[in-house]
């Protein structure tokens, strides 16, 4: 599975933003920690014990615990492909500039270092269509479970909502 994290912004809370992902049946894309203007669908191919350091309080600006996974081949199918990690500098001069959307800069001579291959990010541009079926929404807590349940009626538009503190093992 691919994960796809939302977090808080000008529409709303990242269950608001969330919510507005199922019902629309698709993720958007941003151009936000991307260095090209073109809009992607960043995702996670990182396993769940990553997820689990990464999903900390510490790191709500940049990750909340509010998203979707899909199957992988699925987002492939739709175009999701790993991004290439690379100095920024070189990949401007390997890469045509329509492609460069594709590149997370590293850069391990820097104090601190820019590394975030422990993400391994996958990206699609523009816009992520949710497949009919298979789709899980992912939520901090089983309170947050029983909200997305409300919000559609006992039926949210998907395979089923995983609390991340309960798949965790948290308190």
């Amino acid at each position: 599975m691919l994960t796809h994290f939302t977090r808080r912004s000008v529409q709303g809370d990242a269950m608001d933003n969330l919510e507005a992902i199922l019902r629309s049946r698709i993720i958007k894309g941003s151009s936000r920690m991307v260095r090209t203007t073109r809009c992607v669908v960043c995702l996670f191919d990182a396993q769940w014990s990553e997820l689990n350091r990464l999903l900390v309080p510490a790191n709500r600006r940049r990750y909340e615990p509010f998203g979707i996974a899909v199957d992988k081949r699925y987002a492939f199918s739709m175009g999701a492909r790993p991004v290439i990690y690379m100095p920024w500098p070189e990949a401007c001069q390997m890469l045509d500039e329509r492609e460069l959307w594709r590149v997370v800069a590293i850069d391990l001579t820097q104090t601190p270092p820019v590394d975030w291959t422990f993400e391994r990010e996958w990206r699609v541009p523009e816009q992520l269509k949710l497949p009919d079926q298979g789709s899980v929404a992912l939520v901090e807590s089983w309170r947050d479970v029983d909200e997305l349940y409300d919000r559609f009626d006992g039926a949210p538009p998907c395979a089923g909502v995983l609390p991340l503190r309960e798949l965790f093992g948290l308190s």
